[in-house]
C-alpha cells in the first residue's frame, strides 16, 4: 500500500525545475515523481537548516539540498538529442517555448559534459502542508536549481 503524502485535492501542485513544469493533483504528482525520482540521481536534503513555520492546520517548509548524479557525456548527449526531438514533435508547445527548451538542453550539454561525469546540483525546496486527519500532507511543493546559465533562459523587454 502506498502512503498518501499529498492532499487528494486536484488543486494540489508540484512545481518542478523545468520551465512550465507544473503538475496538479494525484495524476501530476505521480507523473513528476516517476520521472524525476526514477532517475539515476540521489536527492539529499539539508534537514538541519530547514525552516518550518506552523499556523493552525498549515505549515510552510523551506530547505536546500543537492542532487548528485554520475553521467557519462555520451549518455547526456543521447538524452539531450531525445529531449530536443521530443520538443520539436510536441504539438502542445508553441514555437518559442520549443526553442527555449532546445537552447537550454544544448547549453546544458555544452557547459556540463566537459567538466566530468559527476554532477552535483544544489537545489531549493519549498512546500506548503495541510493537516488532515492527524497527518501532514503536502498541498504544494516547489523545486528549483539556483545555478545560472551563461545566457538567461528568459528575458523581459519593456
Amino acid at each position: 500500500m502506498i502512503k498518501q503524502f499529498h492532499t487528494p485535492s486536484d488543486g494540489s501542485l508540484i512545481i518542478g525545475t523545468a520551465y512550465k513544469e507544473w503538475k496538479y493533483g494525484s495524476t501530476g504528482a505521480k507523473e513528476i515523481f516517476l520521472s524525476d525520482w526514477n532517475s539515476p540521481g540521489i536527492w539529499s536534503y539539508d534537514y538541519k537548516d530547514a525552516k518550518i513555520n506552523v499556523k493552525d492546520a498549515v505549515a510552510w517548509i523551506s530547505m536546500t539540498g543537492k542532487l548528485t548524479m554520475e553521467l557519462q557525456s555520451s549518455d547526456v548527449y543521447q538524452w539531450m538529442q531525445a529531449q530536443i526531438k521530443n520538443n520539436i514533435e510536441n504539438q502542445d508547445k508553441n514555437p518559442d517555448d520549443k526553442m527555449w527548451d532546445i537552447i537550454s538542453s544544448a547549453t546544458f550539454y555544452l557547459n556540463h559534459t566537459k567538466k566530468g561525469d559527476k554532477y552535483i546540483f544544489p537545489f531549493r525546496f519549498t512546500a506548503v502542508l495541510d493537516s488532515e486527519s492527524n497527518s501532514w500532507l503536502f498541498h504544494q511543493m516547489h523545486f528549483s536549481f539556483p545555478y545560472v546559465l551563461p545566457s538567461p533562459p528568459v528575458r523581459i523587454y519593456e
